[in-house]
Protein backbone atom coordinates (compact mmCIF):
# COMPACT_ATOMS: atom_id res chain seq x y z
CA UNK A 1 0.00 0.00 0.00
CA UNK A 2 1.74 3.27 -0.72
CA UNK A 3 0.38 6.18 1.60
CA UNK A 4 1.75 9.67 2.29
CA UNK A 5 3.37 10.10 5.44
CA UNK A 6 1.81 13.16 6.72
CA UNK A 7 -1.23 11.16 6.80
CA UNK A 8 -2.73 8.69 9.94
CA UNK A 9 -4.46 6.15 7.83
CA UNK A 10 -5.19 5.17 4.44
CA UNK A 11 -7.93 2.83 3.24
CA UNK A 12 -7.39 0.57 0.72
CA UNK A 13 -9.14 1.51 -2.97
CA UNK A 14 -9.94 -1.85 -3.61
CA UNK A 15 -11.72 -3.76 -0.19
CA UNK A 16 -11.89 -0.55 1.50
CA UNK A 17 -9.90 -1.90 4.52
CA UNK A 18 -8.58 1.19 6.91
CA UNK A 19 -5.19 0.62 8.11
CA UNK A 20 -3.56 2.88 10.63
CA UNK A 21 -0.34 4.25 9.15
CA UNK A 22 1.57 3.98 12.57
CA UNK A 23 1.33 0.41 12.38
CA UNK A 24 2.50 -0.49 9.19
CA UNK A 25 6.05 -1.50 8.43
CA UNK A 26 7.32 0.95 5.78
CA UNK A 27 9.36 -1.20 3.14
CA UNK A 28 10.69 1.62 1.27
CA UNK A 29 10.43 5.17 0.59
CA UNK A 30 10.20 7.64 -2.35
CA UNK A 31 10.50 10.95 -3.55
CA UNK A 32 7.53 11.21 -5.98
CA UNK A 33 4.47 8.61 -6.61
CA UNK A 34 6.17 7.62 -9.87
CA UNK A 35 8.67 6.03 -8.21
CA UNK A 36 6.90 4.82 -5.35
CA UNK A 37 4.89 2.78 -8.54
CA UNK A 38 8.24 1.24 -9.51
CA UNK A 39 9.12 0.36 -5.96
CA UNK A 40 6.15 -1.50 -5.72
CA UNK A 41 6.11 -2.85 -8.83
CA UNK A 42 9.79 -4.46 -7.77
CA UNK A 43 8.44 -5.74 -4.70
CA UNK A 44 6.00 -7.32 -6.34
CA UNK A 45 7.91 -9.13 -8.81
CA UNK A 46 10.42 -10.48 -6.10
CA UNK A 47 6.94 -11.68 -4.27
CA UNK A 48 6.08 -13.86 -7.56
CA UNK A 49 9.72 -15.02 -8.15
CA UNK A 50 9.09 -16.53 -4.42
CA UNK A 51 5.43 -17.65 -4.56
CA UNK A 52 5.35 -18.90 -7.92
CA UNK A 53 1.95 -18.62 -9.77
CA UNK A 54 0.81 -15.80 -7.95
CA UNK A 55 -0.28 -12.89 -9.96
CA UNK A 56 0.10 -8.89 -9.50
CA UNK A 57 -1.28 -6.22 -11.24
CA UNK A 58 1.09 -4.05 -13.30
CA UNK A 59 0.63 -0.19 -13.08
CA UNK A 60 1.73 1.99 -15.70
CA UNK A 61 4.00 4.25 -14.84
Amino acid sequence: MMANTANKTRTCPHCGFKAELFSLRVLARAETSQDAVRIIQQLKEGEAERRPGVRFKRFKV
